[in-house]
């Protein structure tokens, strides 16, 4: 359904004058960019009816790839296909279209949502931008999707600020799916909430999924979390991608040992015992070769002088490491 090839996405900090004179300085002086390589030349693709798990620390750029995923930025380099167009060469009317096929659910409901807006206003706003229905026929379909998400149509009147965090969630998601789309980007949907409202959270998307037939990327630092939805998992690491697999494989082949760690860190029986030092790496300043490497037992020379390329390590499994080539 969709791909992105080759992908590369940068940011230009903002500063203080200060730091940004000293930012000038060194670069003339060093020779670097000063620019946070948030994704860097990524290769992935979103099948038909999956779900994708997308995993990795704070400052990986697995956000980052979902706004890509769904037209919020503009690659630096490479092309984001949607069903085999390059997504930057549609015109407006094709761009309208793609829009309302790929929707996203953003990573913090309560600043996602308009706090001028009811429930009933947000609901309805993609469906007047896109012209669909009249306006009758537009608030049967915010009592239905607001039915579909567990949400009383008479909290419809309410404003964000009046919903606990699971309703916004609920929320966000009703808005999502006002548009039929045919794929669903969600950025940490149970992040900020308590266990239990996880737990509805997660069975809501599954039986939305089941339902509706959703293609859905799952975007999430959380692990358990992810396998209890996905059908293939995506682990980044530093802008990269370190090992993409089918679920089941989890646990059951040599993982990089960043999926290494992730999984002992869930799970009680695993034998790998590695617990990971230090922090993720800067991504305006990152380390030479692979960006795990500093942090990686099994690290060696080649590893710190260029990046793994992705290579396929079995039936559906990629993995990007030197030690497993």
């Amino acid at each position: 359904m969709l791909s992105l090839v080759s992908v590369h996405k940068s940011f230009q900090p903002s500063r203080s004058l200060g730091l940004e004179i000293a930012s000038i300085w060194r670069r003339r002086k060093e020779g670097q960019a000063g620019r946070v390589q948030a994704v860097k030349g990524l290769d992935l693709a979103v099948r038909d009816g999956e779900v994708l798990g997308l995993v990795g620390e704070s400052g990986s750029g697995k956000s980052t790839l979902g706004r890509l995923m769904c037209g919020l930025y503009r690659p630096d380099q490479g092309q984001v296909l949607f069903r085999e167009r390059d997504l930057w060469t549609l015109d407006k009317k094709e761009m309208k279209g793609f829009r309302a096929q790929v929707q996203l659910m953003f990573q913090d409901p309560a600043s996602s949502l308009n706090p001028r807006l009811t429930a009933g206003q947000a609901l309805s706003e993609g469906l007047i931008v896109h012209g669909i229905g009249s306006r009758a026929s537009r608030g049967e379909k915010v009592i239905r999707l607001m039915e579909e998400v567990g949400l009383s149509p008479e909290l419809s009147r309410r404003y964000p600020h009046q919903f606990s965090g699971g309703q916004r969630q609920r929320l966000c998601l009703a808005r999502a799916l006002s548009l039929d789309p045919a794929l669903l980007i969600a950025d940490e949907p149970a992040s900020a909430l308590d266990v239990s409202i996880q737990a509805q959270i997660i069975n809501l998307l599954l039986d939305l999924k089941a339902q509706r037939g959703l293609t859905m990327v799952l975007i999430s630092h959380d692990l358990a979390l992810v396998c209890l939805m996905a059908d293939r998992l995506a682990v980044m690491y530093g802008g990269l991608l370190m090992e993409v697999f089918p679920r089941p494989m989890l646990g059951q082949v040599d993982h990089h040992p960043y999926v290494k760690a992730l999984w002992a860190s869930v799970d009680s029986t695993s034998r790998s015992g590695l617990i990971l030092d230090g922090e993720p790496p800067d991504p305006q300043n990152p380390p030479p070769g692979c960006p795990f490497q500093p942090r990686c037992p099994e690290a060696g020379d080649a590893c710190r002088q260029k990046p793994p390329p992705m290579v396929p390590a079995g039936p559906g499994r990629s993995c990007a490491c030197h030690m497993r080539v």
